[in-house]
């Protein structure tokens, strides 16, 4: 897949284009990329437009975090079979461009758009202002086709990343789960921790470090699956504050891997959350602290076998 990041400098032809932030990357989003993986078969290449930022974090000063990083979401896009990706950078200027300028000179020029997928709520250009309602006038003028997929609906009200957002913010994760096309994940670089699991408990875990922008779920333990070189496994995940060597704490993410013996330093892995299983807690030794990993560990044993 082809990432186009950080330019504005672009130029393709002859493909199937949407169009959005897709940050839950969710089963309604995939009714949209399945659209536009048919067309590759007619020779168009699939191409997902989106943005390098949350646009209300520049619109309005927010803080959104993202459910899903860059790096993760072009993992996922890649996986399903998107040839084009491209995180446009959201300037002022840019924000300030009128809808019909959008997609005559970004969509058709820049783009070489034939096709467009878009769902029904779909919003862009200045204010929002562009609607599906403009693209059927537009599309009676100009040389594409545009295709309009209904909201999915899913266990009681619409699919969206602000419904998911919601309930990973709630620890809610396998509801969260429930709506999400893949569970909820980290994926990055195993880096080295205090080596207390290893070298004290008995319990090496591998500890990520996700990124500042990364939406995390309350701290907590988590039953959760791993992926590393195309072998699946499972372990236990505690998603919590971790010190560093300046004194400083950072959020993190450590991962008791079931029946793993391999050194992964430096690797990347996914690890996928599956199911809240309980809160941090403070304990008074570390003798107390192994006997409850072993239990954590023991819990998602026997959650593995019940469910996968």
């Amino acid at each position: 897949m082809e990432y186009i990041h950080d330019t504005e400098k672009f130029q393709f032809h002859n493909t199937a284009v949407t169009l959005g932030k897709f940050d839950g990357m969710h089963k309604g989003h995939q009714l949209i990329f399945d659209q536009l993986v048919q067309y590759k078969e007619q020779g168009y290449q699939a191409a997902v437009f989106s943005f390098d930022r949350p646009p209300m974090n520049m619109l309005k000063h927010k803080d959104i975090r993202v459910i899903y990083t860059h790096k993760e979401k072009t993992k996922l896009l890649s996986e399903r079979g998107i040839d084009i990706f491209i995180e446009h950078p959201f300037t002022t200027a840019f924000s300030h461009l009128a809808p019909e300028d959008f997609v005559k000179k970004i969509l058709l020029d820049k783009m070489g758009m034939k096709i467009l997928v878009v769902g029904d709520d779909c919003g862009f250009g200045y204010k929002r202002r562009g609607n599906v309602e403009l693209l059927q006038e537009m599309e009676k003028d100009h040389d594409f086709r545009l295709i309009v997929i209904p909201k999915l609906e899913l266990n009681g009200g619409i699919v969206s990343s602000t419904r998911i957002r919601a309930l990973i913010e709630e620890g809610k994760i396998k509801e969260a789960n429930d709506l999400m096309e893949t569970p909820f994940m980290i994926y990055g670089t195993v880096v080295h921790g205090n080596h207390l699991g290893k070298d004290v408990l008995g319990i090496p875990t591998a500890n990520q470090v996700p990124e500042e922008d990364k939406l995390l779920p309350p701290n907590g333990v988590y039953v959760s699956r791993i992926y590393y070189k195309n072998q699946t496994y499972y372990g236990i995940s505690n998603v919590g504050t971790k010190p560093t060597i300046e004194g400083k704490k950072h959020m993190g993410v450590e991962t008791y891997i079931l029946d793993f013996h391999k050194d992964i330093y430096h690797k990347e892995i996914r690890v996928e959350l599956l199911y809240y299983k309980r809160p941090e807690m403070k304990f008074e030794s570390l003798d107390a602290l192994s006997k409850q990993m072993h239990k954590d560990a023991d819990f998602a044993r026997e959650y593995v076998k019940k469910h996968f």
